[in-house]
């Protein structure tokens, strides 16, 4: 937990944290206009300041076998919007998290994607030990800061989730570059 009792005069730069070197530049800019204002805003309120701590960014294949074994199990993977790719989880006989590290390899070739952490287009924000009011700030905060990605306008969306590796703020950017909903079944990639 990255917290620091900021005097009033403080500047607040430098207000996120973690795992920051392999953000895309647009999602890092925007993380760190939000938390700039989650700053300014808790300087003005509160005596401890809680600072915007990266717990997740691009998810290895292995890692995301390993969180999508551990989802069969406790609520056949549920949580994820892309359906037709957990179906395709739910087909494997006995799956363990070899066989579907293999499974997700063959859909990353067809551009089927069962987490946008795969392409480094989410972000998970650690809240643990964070007051419930300092995590709504935070999700408002994010959620309303726009950013731009070939001219064209976006914001942020925040999910605050408590599974996994605890209580976080999942925070997807788009534009996905695929359909986060579906599971092509064969590969479709273009070549000019």
């Amino acid at each position: 937990m990255s917290v620091s009792a900021l005097p009033k005069d403080a500047n607040c730069s430098n207000a996120v944290t973690g795992k920051v070197e392999l953000l895309p530049k647009d999602i890092l800019e925007t993380l760190m206009v939000a938390a700039d204002a989650f700053c300014e805003v808790q300087k003005e309120k509160f005596e401890t300041n809680y600072k915007v701590r990266i717990t997740g960014t691009i998810r290895s294949i292995g890692d995301q076998a390993r969180y999508i074994y551990q989802c069969l199990k406790r609520d056949k993977c549920r949580i994820y919007e892309n359906q037709q790719a957990v179906q395709e989880y739910l087909s494997i006989s006995e799956p363990t998290p070899k066989k579907l590290e293999a499974k997700i390899k063959d859909q990353l070739t067809r551009k089927c994607f069962i987490s946008k952490h795969l392409s480094n287009r989410a972000v998970d924000i650690g809240t643990r030990n964070m007051p419930q009011d300092r995590v709504v700030l935070l999700a408002k905060l994010i959620g309303d800061t726009e950013y731009y990605v070939d001219g064209k306008k976006y914001q942020p969306i925040v999910i605050n989730r408590n599974h996994g590796t605890g209580p976080h703020l999942h925070v997807n950017f788009e534009p996905y570059y695929f359909d986060p909903s579906v599971c092509p079944k064969t590969h479709n990639f273009k070549t000019e």
